[in-house]
């Protein structure tokens, strides 16, 4: 690769980067608003249980800094 194309690279990894940190803080809102609400059927409990736990652990793997390799 030639320094045009690492350039035309990093400004797409940006890009992805920000769309990532966007659709994340999307979804760290959409969880407090279900925490928040009342949402006392069983049937819904497992189900709401396991995507925060998916939640949070795609957070676990988001790695917010561009460093070097």
């Amino acid at each position: 690769m030639n320094v045009k194309e690492l350039k035309q690279k990093i400004k797409d990894l940006k890009k992805e980067i920000h769309r990532l940190e966007d659709e994340n803080n999307s979804l760290w809102f959409l969880l407090d608003e279900f925490e928040k609400s009342n949402i006392a059927s069983p049937e819904y409990a497992k189900q709401f249980k396991e995507v925060f736990e998916q939640l949070r652990f795609q957070t676990l793997m988001t790695h917010n800094k561009v460093e070097d390799a």
